[in-house]
């Protein structure tokens, strides 16, 4: 094994460390660092590039499904089909084996059941209503009113990072660019999905047309001190 050498300061004696000691040191560092990871996914029923649709989750895996008068969480069984890709040559259709299903969600805090959306968002005719789930982010230095059980929730822009506040307290969630012209950033879904009667956000944070960045934020994993955790994140381009 090949040692590294310090060199000697001060009149200290020389100190040999092997390589594997540094890996190691590095691997631990590594892992203390990586500990706010997140630890759940999201995927949309859609084809990907094999690349993008690439998943280490063993579930359990939940549908977000549109019912007749508002949304739930039901346990799917998700389905990964192996499909001809003509940008990468590989591709994979993800589907799941119930219908209506927004995406499918895997994350600790989540379980089956009826799920609340925030006071504004709006079910028509079994979806949210599309003003609502396609509006952009506020404007430089504006924000948007939510409110769920009577709190009044702030979501702002602050020359362009992304912060939400509640009763005094803010958490940055994300940088947004204004007045690109391909700025594809919105909500996709708001609401109380871990039945903590706090929000939840499901965002694309997109800064490209042509890409989606799905971010699954959940009020019940937040440390202290914050509202929200980013629990599952997933990227991908279009053709």
């Amino acid at each position: 094994m090949t040692d590294v050498f310090i060199q000697q300061i001060a009149g200290e004696p020389t100190m040999s460390i092997s390589r594997l000691s540094i890996l190691t040191l590095c691997g631990a560092l590594c892992a203390a660092c990586c500990g706010s990871a997140v630890a759940g996914d999201i995927l949309e029923l859609q084809d990907y590039h094999a690349s993008e649709a690439n998943t280490d989750s063993k579930g359990p895996w939940l549908g977000l499904q549109q019912a007749d008068h508002g949304w739930r969480l039901v346990t799917v069984k998700p389905r990964f089909k192996k499909i001809p890709d003509p940008i990468t040559k590989s591709g994979i259709r993800v589907s799941a084996n119930i219908s209506n299903a927004r995406m499918i969600l895997s994350a600790p805090g989540l379980k089956p059941g009826a799920v609340t959306l925030s006071d504004e968002a709006k079910v028509v005719n079994g979806s949210i209503d599309e003003e609502f789930e396609l509006s952009t982010l506020p404007p430089l230095g504006q924000e948007r009113l939510m409110h769920l059980q009577g709190n009044e929730y702030h979501l702002q822009n602050r020359e362009g990072r992304i912060y939400l506040e509640l009763n005094g307290v803010a958490q940055y969630l994300f940088d947004y660019t204004e007045n690109k012209e391909d700025n594809n950033a919105k909500i996709i879904w708001v609401g109380d999905l871990d039945h903590d009667g706090k929000l939840d956000f499901i965002f694309d944070a997109s800064s490209q047309y042509n890409v989606t960045e799905l971010r699954l934020y959940l009020s019940g994993s937040a440390a202290k001190g914050e509202l929200l955790k980013l629990v599952a994140q997933r990227k991908a381009t279009g053709c």
